[in-house]
Parts: C-alpha cells; sequence; structure tokens
C-alpha cells in the first residue's frame, strides 16, 4: 500500500527542484491558493493514514518474511534429507534392522505381549487369558508384516511389488484359516472370512468416510476403481448365493450336501481365475483406471462451505478486483470504496501467498516418496520370522477358542464373526484411518474395500480348495442370516462408494451398521450352526 504522506513531501521536493532548472515562472495566485486549501484540507488526515499504513505494511513485510523464511528452512530440509540418503539395513545389521522395524509404528509396542502370549499356552494360563494375549500379540506382528512386505515390494518394481503387497496382504487371515481347518473347526474358519470381509466393508471404511468427513468437508476418489470393486464384490456375493439356492431345493440330504461341495470346489477355482486377472487388470493392463484424484480436486471437495460474504466477494469479477487493485491511495480516492478494495485486495494478496505455501506443503506430502530402509534378504529373513511368530500365536488362539466361548457363554459364529474378525484387520485399520485423514481416500479405499475383495475371491477359494485336499467340510455355503447379512453389506457399501464422494454421515452410517450386526451375532444361539457343517 502506497504510503501518502511521503508521496506527498516527495511531490513537493521534485517540484521545488525541478522548477529552476526548468525555468518555470512562479505558481498565480489561483494555484497557490488550491495548493494551500488541500494542505489544510488533507494534511493532519494524509499523516494519521501514512502512520497506520507504515505499521500494517511493516507487518505485512514481517509476516511474509517470516513465511519465506519458513518455506526456505522446509526446502533446505527437504534438500538435506534428500543429500543424506538412508543406507538400507541388512543381515550383517541385525540390530539395526530390528530397530527399524520396531520404529516403524506405535503399535509395535504391543511387542512386549508376545513372549507372554507364547509362554501362556505351554505355563497352562486359563484360555481367556492365553486367547487375549496371543489376540493382542498379533496385531503388531501383523504390522511389522506389512512393513517387510511393502520394503520387500520396493526392490521388486511395480507389478511384482504389487503382486507381493496383494498376495500377502491378508497373511494373519490364511493363518488363522489354515490352523483352524487343520483341527476340523470349518465354523470358525467361514465365520472369521466372512466376519473379516464384512469389518473392512463396514468398520473400517466406515471409519474412514466417519473421521476423514469430520476433518475435511467432502473426499473423492476414483469413480473407476470404486465401480470396479463393487464388480468384484458382486461377484464374491453370487459365488455364495447360489451354494445357499442350491441347499434350499427339494432333494435328498446326501445329495445336497454332496452338490453343495462340488459346486463349492468348481466355484472357487473359477474365484482363483477372475482374482488373478483382476491383478493383471489392476497392475498391468489399466494401472491408470485405479490412480489417485489429483490434489487440487481433493481440496476443492475438502473445503468447508463458504459464509455468504464470502460467496460474494468470490463472486467480484476477476478484472475488477485487479483493477481496483493497482489504484494508487491518494488523497482523492482516501476513504472512497477504490480505497477500501485497494486494503482489501493487498490483505488478500498476502493470504494467497500463505495459501500457496501450504498448497505446497500437501503436494509435498502428497508425492512423499516411501524410502528404502531394508535390503531386499532382510525383509525376506524379517517376514519369515514374523510369519512364523505369528504361525505360533495364531495357534495358541485357536485352542483356545472353545475355552473362550464357554467361560463367556458366546457362541463360535460371534467369536469368528466380531473378534477374529477385528485381530486379523488391527494394522489395516489404522493404516486406513491414518491416510483418510489426510484426505487420500484413493489409498484407504484400496485398503478397506481393496482386502475385502483378496479375502473373498483368493483366501476363501483357497481354505476351500485346501479343505477339499484334506477332506474338510469346506464349503462356500453359509446359513441363509449370514448370507443376507453379507448381500446386505455389499449392496449398502456399493451404493455409497458409487458417486465417487464420501462425507462423516455416510461413514457413520456404515459403523452403525456394523454395530448392528455385532449386536445380531451377539444374540445368535451357541447351539445353532451357521457353518456348511450343518448339511
Amino acid at each position: 500500500m502506497p504510503n501518502i504522506f511521503n508521496r506527498l513531501r516527495r511531490r513537493e521536493s521534485v517540484g521545488s527542484s525541478q522548477a529552476p532548472m526548468m525555468g518555470a515562472s512562479s505558481p498565480t495566485p489561483l494555484q497557490a491558493d488550491q495548493t494551500r486549501s488541500s494542505t489544510r484540507h488533507w494534511g493532519p488526515l494524509a499523516l494519521t493514514y501514512a502512520n497506520n499504513m507504515s505499521r500494517r505494511s511493516t507487518s505485512n513485510r514481517r509476516s511474509m518474511s517470516h513465511r519465506q523464511s519458513a518455506a526456505e528452512e522446509e526446502a533446505g530440509v527437504a534438500n538435506g534429507a534428500a543429500a543424506e540418503k538412508i543406507e538400507p539395513a541388512g543381515l550383517t545389521q541385525p540390530w539395526l534392522v530390528i530397530r527399524r522395524s520396531i520404529l516403524s509404528s506405535w503399535i509395535n509396542v504391543l511387542l512386549l505381549v508376545i513372549p507372554v502370549g507364547i509362554a501362556s499356552h505351554p505355563a497352562n494360563f486359563p484360555d481367556v487369558a492365553v486367547f487375549v494375549l496371543n489376540f493382542f500379540a498379533i496385531v503388531p506382528l501383523a504390522k511389522i508384516l506389512g512393513y517387510a512386505t511393502e520394503q520387500m515390494s520396493l526392490h521388486l518394481g511395480d507389478v511384482l511389488g504389487g503382486l507381493i503387497n496383494a498376495t500377502l496382504g491378508n497373511v494373519v487371515e490364511l493363518l488363522l484359516g489354515i490352523l483352524a481347518l487343520v483341527k476340523g473347526q470349518v465354523e470358525i474358519v467361514q465365520t472369521s472370512l466372512v466376519g473379516s470381509i464384512i469389518a473392512n466393508l463396514l468398520l473400517v471404511s466406515g471409519s474412514c468416510f466417519f473421521f476423514g468427513g469430520i476433518k475435511n468437508n467432502e473426499q473423492v476418489f476414483n469413480t473407476h476403481a470404486a465401480q470396479s470393486y463393487g464388480s468384484l464384490l458382486a461377484m464374491a456375493i453370487l459365488s455364495t448365493l447360489l451354494p445357499a439356492a442350491y441347499n434350499s431345493l427339494n432333494a435328498k440330504d446326501a445329495d445336497l450336501k454332496s452338490g453343495v461341495l462340488t459346486l463349492s470346489h468348481v466355484t472357487a477355482i473359477f474365484l482363483l481365475v477372475i482374482y488373478i486377472a483382476y491383478l493383471f487388470f489392476q497392475l498391468k493392463t489399466h494401472a491408470n483406471l485405479f490412480s489417485a484424484v489429483s490434489l487440487e480436486a481433493r481440496k476443492a471437495a475438502a473445503q468447508k462451505p463458504k459464509s455468504s460474504d464470502s460467496d460474494e466477494k468470490l463472486a467480484t469479477p476477476q478484472p475488477a478486483e485487479t483493477a481496483v487493485a493497482s489504484t494508487s491511495a491518494t488523497p482523492e480516492n482516501f476513504g472512497t470504496p477504490a480505497h477500501a478494495a485497494t486494503a482489501a485486495a493487498s490483505r488478500d494478496q498476502i493470504v494467497a501467498i500463505g495459501d500457496s505455501a501450504e498448497s505446497k506443503n500437501e503436494q509435498e506430502d502428497d508425492d512423499e516418496e516411501e524410502v528404502v530402509e531394508l535390503t531386499l534378504w532382510a525383509s525376506i529373513v524379517l517376514l519369515l520370522i514374523t510369519v512364523g511368530f505369528i504361525g505360533v500365536c495364531a495357534e495358541f488362539l485357536v485352542d483356545s477358542i472353545d475355552g473362550l466361548t464357554e467361560s463367556w457363554n458366546l457362541s463360535h459364529s460371534f467369536v469368528g464373526m466380531i473378534i477374529l474378525a477385528i485381530v486379523g484387520n488391527a494394522s489395516e485399520h489404522y493404516s486406513a484411518i491414518s491416510v483418510a485423514v489426510k484426505n487420500k481416500m484413493d489409498l484407504a479405499l484400496g485398503v478397506a474395500v481393496g482386502s475385502s475383495i483378496q479375502i473373498a475371491l483368493f483366501v476363501m477359494p483357497v481354505l476351500c480348495i485346501l479343505g477339499w485336499i484334506i477332506d474338510q467340510p469346506m464349503s462356500l455355503y453359509f446359513s441363509p442370516f449370514t448370507t443376507v447379512v453379507l448381500f446386505i453389506t455389499v449392496l449398502l457399501v456399493n451404493y455409497i462408494i458409487g458417486d465417487g464422494r464420501t462425507n462423516w454421515l455416510e461413514g457413520l452410517v456404515l459403523v452403525i451398521s456394523y454395530v448392528i450386526i455385532g449386536v445380531a451375532y451377539f444374540l445368535y444361539p451357541k447351539d445353532m450352526d451357521t457353518a456348511s457343517t450343518s448339511l
């Protein structure tokens, strides 16, 4: 903002210095009267205004200087971080590998429970204590497993790394299912798989939409990816509806049981074919359809609604604002609407500089690349060790389920559908909610809904085929109650994600739906079987 008082003084000095040089004559009496009148009228007012503007200009310059210094400091830190590249820890540095693995997440503080959980079974702890200890021991192990998988995928490229991530993303559910299936607990296997699908679709997705919607007005994501997810989930529902419909036929029980098992085995094979085709589609041929929405679109949707005054200001034509902002604040326009608009334009310019710096920071955070902290072999060894610990804890957990249901008077359906589903996806819950709050809904949706697709199209068919091999009646048939719950869940989620936009209310709807389902399974009679063993 120009300083009027200084400009007036410069005009007088320039006029007095140039008059002799140019040989100009002295002012006429009329000009002298006009000058004295203007000085008497504007002198005190211009001095007050000049002092105010001087203080404001100094404050604005300081604010801009602070912002510029902060931006330079952040740039220096980023350049320093890039210059000091982290060296990957290898097998010759076991303590560094352990330290980086433990410090990868605050959830890993629960690693202290692992030795107690493993020792609880040989020490003949009560089944409830064994279940609870190993329940919490699996949570940090699943997080470290994800960390090792990500580090390994960074060495293998986009396609092979994405394949590894997709295959090992549900190792916990797969290990729990294999151990329970070998012990003949088919009901636990089936309910835990269906429970994982429902927990990911309702609890995880709903929490992402709710917490992300509280911080952001609306969140957008790729509609093409959402439609692909919906189609694959519908395919998974079809694979469970057909065995249920077949079992309702009026035929002999022996024929129905044999037909349901055969239909399930054939369907499982085709589901694996669909899953392989889905991976090839997502990672190779149509990877562009799963790209994230641009940062500008996400920021526009996340902005809170403007007030009416702000809308009117935004509705002002841009050329007029530019013209007004360029108008000089002279004594002739001081106190006029033009002068007020000039001051407002100056303040808006300062705010725009701050918004630009914040947008740059968000862009840098959005484009942040993952750092390779472990070598390939260190990642593989860490993954194998983690899988071994998960297998031990999962075996002790499965062995204690019968004692838990008797002590707490719970049904196997509730344990498999709710409790085991939560423990198997605990680390994914935290990761998905964290990225959703950062307005990265494409990534959050890929974690939540993508995990459900992996369970429905990969884990469930693999366990069905494994049951076929070891002669266990593992099928894709569920009770009518469970089939209806799964169908309504997929239908509700497809309705919500179909438009590519979410808010906190839609998230609350999904979370409340999961709570209602949990209450229903808590009240489910213990003597009723929800699995295919009732055939």
